[in-house]
């Protein structure tokens, strides 16, 4: 076995790195004809224990939004029939750069399928799912009740709204607020 194969840190994919004879394909590697080469741009390392050729990735994982995945993001335009929103969370985790979505009447609850407005407003952190991905277009479902306004804020001065006795208000102004409210309002961690 050449040591110099190993004194290289840095590997790109399809870079060969051994012979399975000497070691197997460990995580970040995989067997082709015989031989194990890195699946990762990474670093490699070898684990005497298993005799096996491991990559470290290097690059970050990609968090895309696919169908049936749950979103956090913040509302910008709303109009009766449809609104626009920043997906700023993808399953969980912080999406960096944001994504653009679409929530149309139709995916609420059937109370505020009429005026989307009554759903959500602008400025308001929405809890959904994606329904759909085709044509580079992100459309979101709030059908549900895990699913809808997560965090909303006054409309008249701005102040974050809270859940009291049944009903959104604002603790500034006294305002009541009607939305399409998630299970989690309130409670929702944004990372």
């Amino acid at each position: 076995m050449s040591k110099t194969r190993f004194d290289k840190k840095e590997v790109f994919p399809g870079e060969k790195l051994a012979v399975i004879e000497e070691f197997s394909d460990g995580e970040g590697t995989y067997e082709a004809d015989g031989q194990v080469r890195s699946a990762e741009l990474g670093d490699v390392k070898l684990n005497q224990r298993e005799r096996a050729v491991e990559v470290d990735k290097r690059t970050r994982e990609l968090n895309l939004p696919v169908e049936g995945t749950e979103v956090v993001a913040e509302t910008g335009s709303v109009t009766r029939r449809d609104a626009r929103v920043d997906i700023f969370m993808v399953a969980g985790k912080r999406a960096e750069p944001t994504w653009t979505g679409v929530l149309h009447a139709s995916d609420v609850a059937r109370e505020y399928s009429r005026d989307l407005e009554m759903a959500l407003r602008n400025g308001d952190v929405i809890k959904a799912k994606i329904v759909n991905t085709k044509n580079r277009l992100i459309q979101l479902s709030m059908a549900g009740p895990e699913y809808g306004v997560v965090y909303a804020y006054c409309s008249r001065c701005g102040n974050l709204l809270e859940w009291q006795k049944g009903r959104l208000a604002c603790a500034k102004c006294n305002r009541v607020e009607r939305r399409q409210m998630a299970r989690t309002y309130g409670k929702e961690e944004l990372v």
